[in-house]
């Protein structure tokens, strides 16, 4: 009976009405003898209706398509775009249903700004260098404003080709920028052999460098021996000859292509290694074209160059349904005889009757040896029809398994009710597949486009479930009979629902003892609070809650509402913003299982704290001698400003019931791409057997540190310049905001593992994360010492206690330690001043060494690379390549206090000068026609 109540909140949670449960894969794009199809470009409803971005949306691709086709050197363009009307909008013959096609899953969307970038286009990137990202940004201002647009950023067609790097290819910036959450690549570097030069990618762009609010002369500063920080690179519009990249200075005129590294390609677009950008320090120094050419686009000489008459897309416009449709397709087979169904009948009931909106359509259809529609799709607009639905319900089963037969018969009860493109099977199984098989039923699904979520409420469940849900763009989730919380939000994806889910927890209750917890509900909820507590058999337990404010809810409150095997305390107007306790008390002898969920709404529809989760993999194979890790992500976020501080664990149920509990970290080490983000990662490794993991997220705030970064626009006195790649003002208008005490629950869905050897992965044969985030923090000619400094990772990658040691290596030539790190020389114990190379802090931490070198004057650079190793020696691949100038670099002297009066003039009349031409500029450096004839703006 425990394992069934264990399974049973696992369901209940299932199938909680929540927005965002977890990352919605993002839209499949095909590339097939050159040609993009089925990109998906999304309008969200919340942007009021206007055709001009439709129409400059096809003029924006129409010359994207061209420019890709250049820049790809004629191996790739968009043939097909899919542009999704918001339901918002008027409805128009020329728009076709949307069938499977949602905003959330949109390669591209149109909203409104992101805070921190304002109408800065960019692309959300989770994963490592060749990943895709999840989705580009655009802004209805960036769309419908052409001048506006190409003024700040470039023509629209070359910016777009810069961002579809970063989507489709997981290619970075090759420039420096100082991020709005702290991220930062510096924007000069010194050459190990050479002087100081700009991190640009090619090196052959032409330019200077000067003080980017006087205008004068860069000074060297002694502690870093390169420019101070306000110094920037800005191009020679008219002299520059370089053809690359992209990824640097798209909006140059000579700009047609991405860095390569071919000795005998162009050498006006030849890569730059040394310098230190996202791109080389993710892609461990390869260069755009390195890492295009590994992907699928291109791997092994996929889609070769070809002629082509036009490069011109053709759009298709798509229009959101106006309303949504599920269809409850559950399995009533044999295997469900018992607790199974009861279970199942209780959280099908619960879902009727307290989360499904009015105005949403649902049906109810059975299956076994064969199907049934036992309720047909109906919409909700009274109690009726909802104690309708809940008696059509299963309270029986027998016979074996025919998913077939159900998913079938869930076709039917939707076409009855009318067009099915668009609506939702969610299916709930725990059986093996029989004829009619669910691969004969899939073509029909996929015609129709109707999306299918699956729930496997078992390990014996048919493995073809995950591929059925992936293939009709549907969700997975697992519900296995370990100790697990959250399978919760299987609607997400698809529903229209605003529940936020903030607690589901599931406790074992003594006989006539009293459980006591709390949560809390924050100020960005409050609106329909709903407070459930269910049981599958004993007696009814004794509820207590009290609120914020001291009041006592108990039974005979008229919130307090019992039906049949369920508490239910729904909170009237808005709920105080608090703490709410709440003792359950079994009135049983023997030990007895309860249920709590909590739900609410936004209150004003302001944005509440979501959290959002994702594996790296549906499915992993550990047969091979030195298998992948699995990465898991949780994003935080208020609307989408990023959370950070908040204590993120992942909940990992493996096949035979055992769970694990690891950290999520959001510190821009091991798996995190990006430090203070809002999304937290990890690597998983704990895999004991072949079969399905279930992974659940839960968020905590109770001891409110998180804060969320905010764009405090008040502040901002308009005086520009912006950093690069951010799009906000550095002048001090970037701030953090404390949260209050909150909590989050959601799923991260289910994955499948197989090859796993008996006794589960052998982790010694596993190194450390390679480092990605070394510096250079100070360098002193007078001692003749490099401070290094980086974030310490786990022992197995960014798993387990702290790596064993350290190897440090340098060198003066940036090749030779790049290309052979150990060749190069070695730092040793003599020459660590500060910092222990065999003892480094526990992961996560920041690790920093003291280092004496051997020289130092003139032209004396020295380069750096560190990687960590663990007990049976497996070393991390070497870390980027950082360096560091041992020349003496005078301090600079005060001014007499004329020479200041005369300096203060000075600058007052570039500032005024720069007025002239700060539209221009944008991302640290001035944009395409700043190259004018207006003297000011010359460079």
């Amino acid at each position: 009976m425990a394992a069934i109540c264990i399974r049973w909140i696992l369901l209940q949670s299932a199938l909680i009405w929540c927005s965002q449960a977890v990352f919605n894969r993002p839209n499949e794009i095909k590339l097939e003898n050159n040609e993009y199809t089925d990109v998906l470009v999304a309008i969200h409803k919340d942007v009021p209706e206007d055709q001009r971005i439709v129409d400059r949306l096809k003029e924006i691709f129409t010359e994207a398509s061209r420019d890709l086709y250049v820049a790809t050197n004629n191996r790739a363009f968009l043939k097909e775009i899919k542009i999704l009307i918001p339901n918002t909008w008027t409805k128009k013959p020329e728009y076709r249903p949307a069938g499977t096609k949602t905003f959330e899953r949109a390669n591209i969307r149109v909203d409104v700004p992101n805070p921190l970038y304002g109408d800065n286009p960019y692309v959300q990137q989770k994963g490592g260098c060749g990943e895709g990202g999840d989705y580009m940004h655009l802004t209805p201002q960036y769309v419908v404003d052409k001048p506006y647009g190409e003024m700040y950023w470039g023509p629209n067609g070359k910016t777009f080709v810069h961002e579809w790097g970063h989507l489709r290819w997981g290619l970075f910036d090759e420039y420096g920028f100082d991020g709005a959450t702290g991220e930062s690549y510096p924007h000069f570097y010194r050459a190990s052999v050479g002087d100081v030069e700009p991190t640009r990618c090619s090196a052959k762009v032409a330019g200077n460098s000067q003080h980017m609010v006087t205008g004068e002369s860069c000074q060297l500063i002694p502690a870093t021996g390169v420019y101070e920080s306000e110094c920037r690179f800005y191009p020679d519009f008219r002299g520059n000859r370089a053809t690359a990249s992209y990824m640097f200075m798209h909006f140059l005129s000579q700009v047609t292509g991405f860095c390569h590294s071919d000795p005998e390609g162009d050498p006006l677009s030849y890569h730059n290694r040394e310098a230190p950008n996202k791109q080389n320090v993710m892609c461990n120094g390869q260069s755009a074209w390195d890492v295009m050419n590994k992907h699928q686009d291109f791997a092994n000489g996929a889609n070769p160059p070809r002629e082509i008459d036009s490069t011109k897309p053709n759009f298709v416009l798509l229009q959101e349904s106006d309303f949504f449709r599920v269809v409850l397709v559950l399995d009533v087979s044999g295997s469900m005889v018992g607790g199974e169904i009861s279970l199942l009948n209780q959280v099908a009931t619960r879902f009727i009757r307290n989360t499904v909106p009015f105005g949403t359509s649902v049906g109810v259809v059975t299956f076994s040896s064969t199907a049934s529609i036992r309720h047909p799709v109906v919409s909700i607009n009274s109690e009726a029809i909802r104690n309708d639905l809940i008696a059509a319900v299963p309270t029986s089963a027998g016979g074996r398994t025919c998913i077939g037969c159900g998913l079938r018969k869930g076709i039917e009860a939707l076409e009855t009710a009318g067009p099915p493109q668009g609506a939702v099977i969610l299916l709930i199984t725990d059986g093996k597949d029989s004829s009619p098989y669910v691969s004969q039923v899939l073509p029909d699904l996929l015609t129709k486009e109707i999306i299918v979520n699956t729930i496997a409420i078992s390990q014996n469940a048919d493995d073809k479930l995950e591929s059925l849900a992936e293939g009709t763009g549907g969700l997975s989730f697992f519900s296995g009979s370990g100790d697990s919380i959250a399978l919760d939000n299987a609607f997400t994806a698809t529903s229209e629902g605003k529940g936020v889910n903030l607690l589901s927890e599931q406790q074992t209750i003594s006989g006539r003892q009293t459980y006591a917890n709390h949560l809390y509900v924050d100020n960005s909820v409050g609106e329909n609070t709903t407070f459930s507590f269910s049981w599958l058999d004993g007696s009814r337990p004794t509820v207590m809650m009290v609120t914020p404010l001291g009041l006592v809810i108990t039974e005979g409150n008229p919130i307090y509402d019992i039906k049949s095997d369920t508490i239910t305390i729904k909170i009237p107007a808005t709920a105080t913003p608090g703490k709410w306790a709440y003792n359950i008390t079994n009135n049983d002898s023997g030990n007895q299982d309860i249920t709590v969920i909590a739900t609410s709404n936004p209150v004003n529809d302001n944005e509440p704290i979501t959290v959002s989760a994702q594996v790296s993999s549906a499915s992993l194979d550990y047969s091979s001698s030195r298998p992948t890790a699995l990465k898991i992500f949780a994003s935080v976020r208020r609307g989408y400003l990023p959370v950070i501080g908040a204590v993120v664990k992942v909940r990992i149920e493996k096949p035979h019931g055992e769970v694990e509990e690891v950290t999520l970290l959001d510190n821009g080490a091991g798996a995190d791409l990006t430090k203070n983000d809002g999304i937290y990662s990890r690597y998983f490794l704990g895999f004991t057997a072949d079969g399905r993991y279930g992974v659940s997220i839960r968020v905590d705030n109770s001891q409110g540190k998180a804060e969320y970064i905010v764009i405090n626009r008040a502040r901002s006195n308009g005086a520009l310049p912006m950093d690069p790649g951010t799009g906000y003002v550095n002048d001090g208008n970037v701030q953090r905001e404390p949260l209050k005490q909150f909590q989050r629950m959601t799923t991260g869905g289910v994955f499948e593992v197989r090859g796993v050897p008996s006794g589960g992965i052998n982790t010694d044969m596993l190194p450390p994360s390679r480092v990605n985030d070394l510096k250079v923090v100070n360098v002193s000619y007078a001692d003749a010492t490099v401070t290094l400094s980086w974030t310490a990772l786990g022992d197995d990658f960014d798993q387990g206690g702290p790596a064993h040691y350290v190897e440090i290596r340098y060198g003066r030539n940036f090749d030779q330690l790049a290309d052979d790190f150990y060749g190069s020389a070695s730092v040793n114990h003599s020459q660590v001043l500060q910092g222990s190379l065999t003892s480094p802090p526990e992961p996560g931490s920041v690790q920093t060494i003291v280092i004496l070198v051997p020289d130092r004057g003139d032209n004396v650079t020295f380069v750096f690379a560190v990687s960590t190793c663990d007990e049976a020696d497996n070393c991390g691949d070497p870390s980027n390549v950082v360096s560091a100038n041992l020349e003496y670099i005078p301090e600079k002297s005060a001014l007499p206090l004329a020479m200041i009066i005369i300096s203060v003039f000075g600058v007052l009349f570039v500032l005024f000068a720069i007025l002239g031409c700060i539209i221009c500029y944008r991302r640290g450096y001035l944009q395409k026609w700043s190259g004018s004839d207006n003297p000011i703006c010359k460079v």
